[in-house]
């Protein structure tokens, strides 16, 4: 790959702005801003020339004798007088050319920029997703809070009734795990199996408790509340969290705050953060297009799962698969 001194065509045609601008003329203003999609600066024999290019972030850039070509360009179209020298309005900077495009026309050059453009939101997000991934070692390696992974199985059917809820905690302090399942028995006579498997009576990992939703979610706060109380916090641990969290919150569940009141908001609750294993997994293959579903995940790490779609289980299996991913020895 070529590395050059270029200059982005952003960078470029706001610093050609400026200068137009300052001449506080509405008639040139107009003029530049109708130059801009002037159709005969995209002719083939005409100096732009742009390039999809990395350099932490990609961009469409000329080189620096293209872009000197361009300035002169500009300055014969507009006609107000001089431009001042390509050194006075930016700084070329070293950029690593990725593909060359010759823009010979506006619908290119848009496409090209869009293209730039999307391609810089999905860097920021794996960027942020390494973030999550080294937050996630470094609260597991702590050894100070207790994280939740929670899991929560709608009816197929009618996603507002909720049949189960699980969750896996791991208590970072004493290297410990413990299991929760609890079924939902005001809908004993609903079953999923047409989209989604029945596996609400195959809990591997402990004794399913049958009981009212609002006793489970009870429970449920009562593990919260002495997490807050012994660690001042908690870290929540998710596959696809926000549908769980999703229908907490339609059940107005009340998460406890770290002086002792509580909200209906997680983010202003005693919770450190959420930590998404899907987005993880993703951040250690440099890929965040469509991360593979739990199961699947935690296949290419050769762990064989069980009764997936179990809500106890799949909270076990998301908190095993946290713990593979920050390297934490089982």
């Amino acid at each position: 790959m070529v590395r050059e001194l270029s200059i982005g065509w952003n960078d470029i045609i706001n610093a050609i702005k400026y200068h137009y601008y300052s001449m506080n003329d509405n008639e040139i203003k107009q003029r530049f801003n109708s130059f801009q999609h002037y159709k005969e600066m995209f002719k083939p024999d005409s100096p732009i020339m742009g390039i999809v290019v990395s350099l932490g972030r990609y961009d469409v850039v000329m080189s620096q004798n293209v872009c000197v070509q361009f300035l002169k360009y500009t300055e014969m179209t507009m006609a107000v007088g001089s431009i001042p020298p390509l050194e006075s309005l930016v700084t070329p900077l070293p950029y690593e050319i990725i593909e060359d495009y010759k823009i010979e026309n506006p619908h290119t050059l848009r496409n090209t920029l869009e293209k730039a453009k999307k391609k810089n939101k999905q860097q920021e997000r794996l960027r942020e997703a390494r973030k999550e991934a080294g937050l996630a070692r470094s609260l597991v390696n702590s050894n100070q809070y207790i994280f939740y992974s929670i899991d929560i199985e709608a009816y197929e059917k009618d996603h507002s009734i909720l049949l189960e809820i699980g969750w896996s905690t791991y208590d970072s302090k004493l290297d410990q795990f413990r299991d929760q399942h609890y079924i939902n028995d005001n809908y004993r006579h609903l079953r999923n199996g047409t989209f989604v498997e029945d596996e609400k009576e195959n809990f591997s990992f402990g004794t399913s408790v049958w009981c009212s939703l609002k006793k489970a979610l009870g429970e449920l706060r009562k593990d919260l509340d002495w997490a807050v109380k012994r660690d001042g916090g908690f870290v929540l641990v998710g596959h696809g969290f926000d549908t769980d969290l999703k229908y907490l919150q339609q059940q107005k569940f009340m998460w406890p705050t770290s002086d002792g009141g509580q909200t209906l908001n997680v983010t202003e609750s005693a919770n450190i953060t959420i930590l998404n294993t899907d987005i993880l997994y993703a951040a250690s293959i440099n890929n965040l297009h469509n991360p593979p579903s739990l199961g699947r995940t935690l296949n290419l790490f050769n762990v064989d799962t069980w009764h997936l779609h179990n809500a106890g289980n799949d909270a076990h299996y998301t908190m095993l698969l946290l713990l593979i991913l920050v390297g934490h020895e089982l």
